[in-house]
């Protein structure tokens, strides 16, 4: 059975691999540049800064910087972006990172749950055993984000009870967590999708719709779509 990564431990190894000097912020990308985990301050424009960067054409190793920032591309499919206190620290602890490359070992096991390109899309089910994992993990945003896919799923699939219900675990699980960020904004899309509410659904997805993969973008507008013209028709049909 292979070990399961945890989102934690995967931050203190590549906090001790940066040397001598503790970043401010860390973040976990991956290819589509989905966060899957921020510890510290990463400010939303440094997230955007790198956004314009495809991690598919780099190497492993090949590092961006900017100022006192910068991202490296540590496996095939992640990236870690690094916050440090100035411009100087930040180049240094970029080069220890880089040499110690091989032992972010951890990553490589997270990277086993991310999709590629032209593999076969997610269903309901898959979505929910990934939730479960991350939430053993004790990573609830990333957790939520799989339920709330899950809803979306069932949605666009003809099973609004299923849909419904997930889209409420996924905003109780925001509560419970304290979860304030866009993962709450896309549980909430979800939940007002579920209950018809689409102008107001889709307002909160054109929100947070920058920070999730094409797949996943694909998947929830097609829902959407789909939830608008169930309605249209039934509107219809009530005349």
């Amino acid at each position: 059975m292979s070990r399961k990564p945890n989102i934690d431990h995967v931050f203190k190894i590549i906090e001790t691999n940066l040397g001598n000097w503790q970043p401010e912020g860390l973040a976990i990308v991956d290819f589509n540049f989905k966060v899957w985990g921020v510890r510290g301050d990463v400010p939303e424009d440094v997230l955007n800064f790198y956004r314009r960067f495809s991690l598919s054409e780099m190497h492993v190793g090949d590092t961006v910087h900017n100022n006192n920032t910068f991202m490296m591309k540590a496996t095939d499919k992640i990236g870690v972006i690094v916050v440090m206190k100035n411009t100087h620290l930040s180049m240094l602890s970029a080069i220890n990172l880089k040499g110690r490359i091989n032992a972010l070992s951890d990553l490589y096991e997270l990277e086993k749950k991310i999709k590629t390109d032209g593999e076969e899309p997610e269903d309901g089910e898959t979505y929910l055993r990934s939730a479960e994992i991350f939430l053993k993990e004790e990573a609830y945003e990333i957790a939520s984000d799989f339920i709330t896919l899950a809803g979306f799923h069932y949605l666009l699939h003809d099973q609004p009870e299923k849909a419904k219900e997930q889209a409420e675990r996924a905003l109780k699980l925001c509560k419970e967590k304290g979860i304030t960020s866009y993962h709450l904004t896309f549980a909430l899309s979800c939940n007002e999708a579920c209950n018809q509410n689409l102008e107001k659904a889709e307002e909160f997805w054109n929100q947070v719709r920058d920070k999730y993969s094409e797949q996943e973008k694909t998947l929830v507008d097609e829902a959407i779509k789909k939830a608008k013209k169930m309605k249209s028709l039934l509107h219809r049909f009530l005349k």
